[in-house]
Parts: C-alpha cells; sequence; structure tokens
C-alpha cells in the first residue's frame, strides 16, 4: 500500500509539471523580456526587429495556405457527390453506410434547433439512413421537455430515427460538460438502433454543436471521404467552421474572431499532419468506442477525443479535412457589452485545450509503442501553439515600445532607438497587408446580406480588419494567458454555454430569437 501511494504522489507531482509548464513558458517569456527591456534595451531592440521579421514571414506562408485552401473550398462546393458514390467503386457499399447525428444542447432556443434539424432534413444523403439524437440536459426542466415534444413532433418521422434524450444530472466522475451530454445522448442512440441490428462499422457518427448548420452535401462528402480514405477507421473527418448564422448581425469584434477562426481551420486543413478536431466533425463508430466514448470532464471534448484515438491507436490516428462548411454562430447577446464578456469567455474555453497538454504528455510516457518521433512532434506542435496564441500578440503590442520609452541615456543615442518605432511600424504595415487577403475572403464567405441592412454594412465589415491588433491581444492573447494560468495554478474551469442570439425580420420589425 505505501509503495503504491509513493507511486500515486509520484505520477501526480509529474502531472502538476505538465499543467505548470505552459503558463511558466509564458509569464517567463513576457516578463523577462519586459525585464530586459529595460537592462538591454539594445539586444531587446534587435530581437523585436528580428520577431516582427518572423511574424511577417509567417503571416506570408499562412496567407499561401488561406489562399489554397478557399480555392479547395470553391472547387469541392461544384462536386456532386451523390453520383461520385454512385459511380465510383470502393471496398464498401455506400448503400450500407449510417450517420448518428448528436446534437448536444442545454439553453438553446426552439428556433436555433430548428433551424439545425431543418438544414440536416435538407441533406442530400438518404434520410432513412441518417438517424438524429438530440441531447438535452435533465436539469433545463420543463422548457426542455416542451422543446423536445415539440421538435419530435415536427421531426419525428423526417428520419430513420429521430429521439430525444435527457442526459441525468449528478452521475459520479462527470462534470457538466457538453461531453458528458453526448456519450449520454449517443448511448441512448445505440439502444434505439439495436433493433435494426446496423453493424458498427457502418456507422459514421457527426457530434455537432446545437446551432450547427449543415451543407446539404455534407454527409454524401463524408461518407465518400470515408470510403476513399487509408485506414477510414483510424481518423476522424473535420468540416471547415464558418460562423455564417448571425455573421452579419454580429458586433466588429465578434466578426474579427469569427472569421479569424475559419481562417485558422482552412489553413490547418492544407497541413492534415497537424490537423486536431474541432468543434462539429465526424468520426467512426468503431474508434468512439473503442476510446470509450467521449470523457465525460473534459471542457474541450472536440479536441480530447483526437488525442484519446492518438493514444489508443499508438500514433496511427489522423484528422481528414473535409472542403465543405457548417456554419455555427458568431458570439452575439442582446448588449454590446455581453457579447464582449460572450466573446472572452468563449476565446478562454478554447484555449483551455491546453488541458489536453498533461493528457497527451502522460499517456506518451505510459505508451512505448508511439514512435518518438511522433510523440516530439505533437509535443512541440501542442505547446509551441498555445504559447505563441498567449505571448506573440503582446509581445508585439508591448514590447517594442518599452525601450524606445524607457531606454537608458546610451541607447537613446543610438540610431537604433530612433529607428526601431521606424522599422517596427514598417513590418507590421507590410505584414497588415495580408488584411487585405482576410477581408476579401470575409466577403467571399459571406451568406447573402439580409435586406434591413443597406450596401454600407460591407465597408464596415472591410474597416473592420484594422481592429485586429487591439483584438488579437484583448480578445486572443489575454484569454489564451487566462487559461495557461488556470491551469497552472491549478484552478478548474467551468463550461460556459455561449448565450446563441439571432436577429430576424418579422411583421412587427426585426426581432432577436
Amino acid at each position: 500500500m505505501q509503495q503504491f501511494e509513493i507511486q500515486f504522489d509520484g505520477v501526480a507531482l509529474r502531472r502538476r509539471m505538465w499543467e505548470i509548464i505552459p503558463g511558466l513558458l509564458s509569464w517567463s517569456t513576457l516578463i523577462g523580456l519586459g525585464l530586459l527591456a529595460f537592462a538591454i534595451p539594445y539586444w531587446i531592440a534587435i530581437f523585436v526587429i528580428a520577431y516582427d521579421v518572423y511574424l511577417l514571414v509567417r503571416i506570408v506562408y499562412m496567407s499561401v495556405h488561406l489562399l489554397y485552401a478557399y480555392r479547395r473550398l470553391n472547387e469541392y462546393k461544384h462536386v456532386d457527390w451523390i453520383r461520385k458514390l454512385q459511380e465510383e467503386k470502393a471496398d464498401m457499399d455506400w448503400n450500407k453506410i449510417q450517420h448518428i447525428i448528436v446534437i448536444p444542447t442545454y439553453d438553446e432556443s426552439l428556433h436555433v434547433l430548428r433551424t439545425s434539424i431543418s438544414a440536416l432534413a435538407k441533406t442530400d444523403f438518404p434520410h432513412d439512413r441518417m438517424h438524429v439524437v438530440i441531447g438535452f440536459e435533465d436539469r433545463a426542466g420543463e422548457s426542455a421537455k416542451k422543446r423536445a415534444a415539440a421538435l419530435k413532433k415536427q421531426f419525428g418521422t423526417t428520419f430513420g430515427t429521430f429521439i430525444t434524450s435527457f442526459h441525468p444530472d449528478g452521475i459520479p466522475g462527470e462534470k457538466k460538460v457538453k461531453s458528458a451530454n453526448a456519450t449520454w445522448a449517443i448511448q441512448q442512440m445505440e439502444e434505439s438502433l439495436k433493433k435494426k441490428r446496423i453493424k458498427d462499422e457502418y456507422i459514421l457518427v457527426s457530434n455537432f454543436d446545437s446551432d450547427t448548420v449543415v451543407s446539404a452535401e455534407y454527409f454524401s462528402y463524408l461518407t465518400y471521404a470515408f470510403l476513399h480514405a487509408e485506414n477510414p477507421y483510424q481518423a476522424s473527418y473535420q468540416p471547415i467552421p464558418v460562423y455564417n448564422n448571425n455573421l452579419w448581425d454580429a458586433p466588429s469584434f465578434s466578426r474579427v474572431i469569427a472569421m479569424g477562426s475559419t481562417f485558422w481551420q482552412m489553413i490547418e486543413s492544407t497541413r492534415p499532419e497537424r490537423l486536431v478536431t474541432f468543434s462539429s466533425h465526424s468520426m467512426t463508430l468503431v474508434a468512439l468506442k473503442k476510446v470509450g466514448y467521449w470523457q465525460r470532464d473534459v471542457i474541450s471534448e472536440d479536441s480530447r477525443i483526437f488525442w484519446q484515438c492518438l493514444l489508443t491507436h499508438n500514433g496511427n490516428y489522423r484528422t481528414v479535412p473535409l472542403y465543405i462548411t457548417v456554419s455555427m454562430d458568431a458570439a452575439l447577446a442582446p448588449s454590446w457589452w455581453k457579447t464582449l464578456m460572450n466573446q472572452y469567455k468563449q476565446k478562454r474555453r478554447w484555449a483551455w485545450g491546453i488541458e489536453n497538454f498533461p493528457f497527451l504528455m502522460e499517456g506518451f510516457i505510459k505508451n512505448k509503442k508511439i514512435p518518438l518521433s511522433t510523440k516530439w512532434t505533437y509535443t512541440w506542435r501542442t505547446l509551441e501553439g498555445h504559447y505563441s496564441w498567449a505571448t506573440a500578440a503582446i509581445i508585439v503590442a508591448v514590447l517594442g515600445w518599452i525601450p524606445v520609452l524607457f531606454g537608458n541615456p546610451s541607447f537613446h543615442e543610438t540610431f537604433l532607438s530612433y529607428s526601431l518605432p521606424f522599422m517596427t511600424r514598417t513590418l507590421m504595415t507590410i505584414a497588415m497587408s495580408g488584411l487585405i487577403i482576410s477581408a476579401t475572403l470575409t466577403i467571399l464567405l459571406l451568406p447573402h446580406k439580409p435586406k434591413h441592412y443597406g450596401p454600407w454594412r460591407y465597408a464596415l465589415i472591410i474597416l473592420q480588419w484594422a481592429l485586429v491588433p487591439l483584438i488579437a491581444t484583448l480578445l486572443s492573447a489575454f484569454p489564451a494567458l487566462d487559461s495557461e494560468t488556470r491551469l497552472m495554478l491549478g484552478r478548474d474551469l467551468n463550461f460556459n454555454v455561449m448565450q446563441k442570439t439571432r436577429k430576424r425580420v418579422t411583421r412587427k420589425g426585426i426581432e432577436t430569437v
């Protein structure tokens, strides 16, 4: 018993170390560079210039990938996936493929849920092979039961199976998170499908946010990608998330964050060796059951499920990019201030994916079958990605001014002291020219303009990209640093359900739903 306790303490201590490392690196960098800017301003000025050059090169590199992703997205939009399924032979008959769609929800409005399910009903995949479960939380009370009844009445006969489930509150080992609801919901669906005797090998599972509106060809494309993938049971399938449901109505900072997230996912799609599942995605039921479903005590279940599969399959698991969109809601609440707070919390929740770092490190230590190169690659990408997220914008916005404002007299006598602001401003201006691509793609990816907005709205959407330096610091770097600090201090993060508000035109005018 004593030996076990010592071993347990050792594992706990090691895990605590993994939790501390990301925050420690970020804070050490920011505090260390800040102090050095006072002590050795000349060398910090050189570092700032070099760092700006590095960011410029990186922006050019990512812009090329972004344009390539948009080209692929535009190409695949015109593909008739049903015809390809009918004409091209695969190892498995596409007519055997079934889809389970899991939609966990807590307090989303009936309008939001109806919009999402209606989109499923408009897809071109045979509806008798689509099985939809809407996962409500039991603690949502009577209002959830009324919404469930209304949905069953409207969509009960639209699909091969349509059920609603109610996830009980207070199950031991669970937290109040989406993953617990999703796991409960799919298990209820499996019970409902038993009588149909569908083999697990033929089932694909899509775990969607409650506001997800799929493209009409989504499931036919997903089926094609699965049937033609190498080792299809060792892969997840990731569409491109856009936030078009209410993007026209959202404030500028919310639109920039939403489109920035879309652009990042587009860039990652062109580098599938880096791609990790995010938000709404799909995978096989075989892979999902092999890892014991979504872990019921984590917030970032969308990325955690990828890491679960990677560790289970000894590093031989990947994410296949799907060049098709799924549309969701941008942060939008009844008031501007509430929207700002929701946006910060949403970004912090996304950054809370750093909770996967200790899980991944412990998994790498325990699994000796994963190649060392794979372990090193994923360790570096995970740590570097979150580190840059929390520090890059702050370094650019703040650090470059410290030597100029607070440098010693000898530094102010140098040519570098006078040229630093000019050089930094010039490099960042060149880098900001990359935002022309972002502004252009934003217009191209926008849904049709609502009638109650005039043409001036397009100008506002283009000009909003001038806010990027401020938004990147306040609504991206700060939330990321917040998450890393919480993990470092051993403070948990509660799952915040982002309020999903939309505006629609009625006879009475514009109303919020």
